[in-house]
């Protein structure tokens, strides 16, 4: 019975492996495409892949939010940004920028190699019952009491972002001419 359950935990630890490294290459993708649409639908897979990390993990509620919220609320208003705004190509050039973009990528690939050497981790505990842990209800009451300033500078941003993206996108306007019978 010993050697059934290591085998299924080293399969349950082959594929978080497998669905993580995949998440940091959409990742990677994102920032290193230079295609708009391309970079948009990199974040769509990464999205999934944070899903199933939380499926892996046993957070079902933040796996569904993930793919309905992000995965699809979001991201297809991104491809309606990038489609009305024109999705053209970017020159990549070598430059300053792009060599501290690239730093600052792998220095954060190794900042997550680094924790990722640091072993076991004790669960969090706090004030949320452990019968409530994990349900929607125990995060809603954690994320409108504790965070709620939080929760709604986040709400203030998309608003901006959203008018930003009107202002960026507004076409001349031509009034029509009127008919003179």
């Amino acid at each position: 019975m010993l050697e059934i359950a290591t085998v299924f935990d080293f399969a349950h630890d082959s594929v978080i492996f497998i669905v993580g490294m995949t998440a940091v290459l959409a990742s990677l993708g994102v920032v290193l495409c230079s295609s708009p649409i391309y970079c948009a639908l990199y974040l769509i897979g990464h999205m999934i892949c944070l899903a199933l990390l939380f499926l892996l993990y046993n957070a079902e509620f933040l796996a569904v939010v993930q793919i309905i919220v992000y995965a699809g609320a979001v991201m297809i208003l991104f491809m309606f940004i990038i489609a009305l705004l024109g999705g053209k190509k970017e020159i990549q050039e070598n430059s300053f920028h792009r060599a501290m973009a690239l730093t600052f990528v792998f220095t954060l690939l190794g900042e997550l190699y680094l924790s990722a050497t640091v072993g076991q981790t004790e669960p969090i505990k706090g004030d949320i019952p452990p019968e409530l842990f994990g349900t929607a209800k125990a995060i809603g009451l954690e994320l409108f009491s504790k965070h709620i300033v939080a929760f709604e500078l986040a709400s203030c941003l998309l608003l901006v972002a959203a008018v930003g993206v009107i202002c960026l996108a507004k076409f001349s306007f031509a009034p029509l001419r009127r008919r003179v019978r």
